[in-house]
């Protein structure tokens, strides 16, 4: 989500399981074992989101795509400029604001037009700017025009000294049955910790009972437009500061086919924003009131933080 820690960042590809993967699996027999025995259904779900688990540190471990390889970000409006000189260390590398750096970034309202020596090229989302054998540079386009500019290090020593997720074990009783209650898209204006503005729509509430208490959340979508493949919930509850991320965590529900009326949901999915762990990201400041419960399920607080 040009927008959003890590939804949409959540849907990413298969991999093979990993040895990590092996691991969590076994630790969740290990657990359940001494407390109750897991369904064939329950085991199976546990194995899957095993997988999920381990495919999602695999891509923090990839030098390229791991959302802690950025050494520097910027945030532009249209027709604004930044510079930077490539020669620069990677640990001091730094956008600047100077038009008579070495190469200029410029949003041209769409893209970012790049001029480098004699180089001059256009730079879209998904496309990449080498500076060297390790650094290069990546935008993405955000609301309202928006385009952040990432320097990024294939050697970044966040990346090196990444060595997983913490997670609750999982949970069977995390997965709840929900109600879906459909609204019309009304928009939803969310300040990031970047100071700019974001836009979701919120589409509908999720009610489900948690350890014996009703709770309901506000279900958003990114565009707001039927039918919605997925839901995106963000909530702050009991557990945060304390086990859990402080700004609170996100729930990205596939709804291949569609929304029903009722549906499960998994908390053992919950993750944090990026910004638990990168302050270079543009997370949101959540806006609805945190539930009355703690919801210890998914992803915890980074051991570092």
């Amino acid at each position: 989500m040009g927008n959003q820690g890590r939804a949409g960042r959540s849907m990413r590809p298969r991999v093979a399981r990993t040895v990590l993967g092996t691991l969590v699996l076994g630790s969740v027999a290990l657990f359940w074992g001494c407390s109750q025995a897991m369904s064939p259904e329950q085991q199976a779900q546990a194995e899957s989101w095993g997988q999920w688990r381990a495919e999602q540190e695999a891509q923090v471990k990839d030098p390229q795509r791991s959302f802690l390889n950025i050494r520097d970000a910027v945030y532009l409006r249209p027709q604004q400029q930044v510079g930077l000189d490539p020669s620069t260390p990677a640990a001091q590398i730094r956008w600047h604001k100077q038009a008579s750096m070495p190469l200029t970034l410029h949003h041209n309202g769409q893209d970012a037009s790049v001029e480098w020596g004699d180089q001059q090229r256009t730079l879209s989302a998904g496309e990449t700017l080498a500076l060297n054998d390790n650094l290069f540079v990546t935008v993405g386009t955000l609301y309202d025009q928006g385009l952040r500019a990432f320097v990024r290090d294939r050697h970044h020593p966040k990346v090196a000294e990444f060595e997983g997720f913490e997670f609750f074990d999982y949970n069977p009783d995390a997965r709840v049955m929900a109600q879906f209650v459909a609204q019309t898209p009304e928009p939803v204006m969310f300040q990031t910790i970047q100071g700019l503005k974001n836009r979701f729509y919120r589409v509908g509430k999720v009610a489900f009972d948690w350890q014996g208490q009703a709770v309901t959340l506000s279900a958003y979508h990114s565009s707001g437009k039927a039918p919605y493949r997925s839901l995106l919930l963000f909530f702050k509850d009991a557990s945060n500061g304390d086990t859990t991320y402080g700004g609170g965590r996100e729930l990205v529900l596939e709804l291949p086919d569609g929304v029903a009326q009722s549906f499960a949901i998994d908390f053992n999915y919950t993750i944090n924003f990026y910004c638990a762990r990168s302050t270079f990201w543009n997370c949101p400041v959540l806006k609805d009131p945190a539930l009355t419960v703690a919801v210890e399920a998914g992803e915890q607080l980074p051991a570092d933080y």
